[in-house]
């Protein structure tokens, strides 16, 4: 028969690191655009046009993952804090149980 391990501190342990990762992630993606707005202030022409447009098209794609990651996080928390309930619901029913 095989066993389902849960370590809800490892659970929330790892959603930490997803958030400390995301908010450093965050951090690098609005520095990439601030200097993106900033190049576009002291350089001119279609070759400054191209290549801000084309790193503000990855816009999008690079919010969804940060998004992504929020909810995996969420997720993750959500798994520990359900688990710890499954298992003081056991306990408290094994407590119950009359010899």
């Amino acid at each position: 028969m095989r066993q389902i391990i849960c370590q809800p501190q490892r659970l929330d342990a790892s959603a930490s690191i997803i958030d400390s990762l995301n908010q450093e992630y965050q951090r690098l993606f609005n520095q990439l655009f601030q200097a993106v707005d900033t190049m576009q202030n002291n350089w001119n022409g279609k070759d400054n046009l191209a290549f801000s447009n084309q790193i503000k098209g990855f816009h999008d794609d690079l919010k969804q993952l940060s998004n992504i990651m929020t909810q995996y996080s969420e997720f993750l928390k959500n798994t520990a804090r359900a688990y710890r309930e499954t298992q003081d619901e056991i306990y408290n029913q094994a407590k119950a149980l009359v010899n």
